[in-house]
């Protein structure tokens, strides 16, 4: 029998711009709040799906690879530049855009990724209060 368990909770503060919305396309930044829902078969010698404890330490390891970025697609790396009396890090996008949805996706493949094992993984990633995508992988 197949069970689902998941975590839900854990944030990260990234600034990104949609190209494709006339309202969105200046940089501007979201709290992102991510919940994580695997689905698999029971493990007989441990009674988990997937320890919650191993689950949070995974998924807050991918989240700080997106936290205080500047999210941008990969095909416009070349013409972004900044200059400042700041540090700016950039987190590529292999998408077209940098939207929830698309981060929602790169999420659930590293989730699914660094779990190493045959579970399917779903993100729901919330843009601010109230919005979300959500992003199955493998679907």
């Amino acid at each position: 029998m197949r069970i689902k368990v998941g975590i839900e909770g854990v944030n990260f503060d990234s600034a990104h711009y949609t190209a494709s919305s006339q309202p969105d396309d200046q940089i501007h930044g979201h709290t992102y709040i991510v919940s994580v829902q695997v689905e698999g078969e029971v493990d007989q010698s441990t009674g988990f799906v997937v320890d919650f404890n191993l689950l949070q330490s995974i998924v807050r390891e991918v989240v700080r690879e997106w936290d205080h970025k500047l999210i941008i697609p990969k095909g416009d790396y070349e013409s972004v530049y900044a200059r400042g009396p700041f540090r700016l890090e950039v987190k590529q996008i292999d998408a077209p855009f940098p939207t929830a949805e698309f981060i929602a996706i790169e999420l659930s493949r590293a989730i699914h990724k660094k779990l190493g094992r045959d579970l399917k993984v779903t993100v729901r990633l919330y843009e601010g209060a109230g919005k979300y995508a959500e992003a199955t992988f493998p679907e």
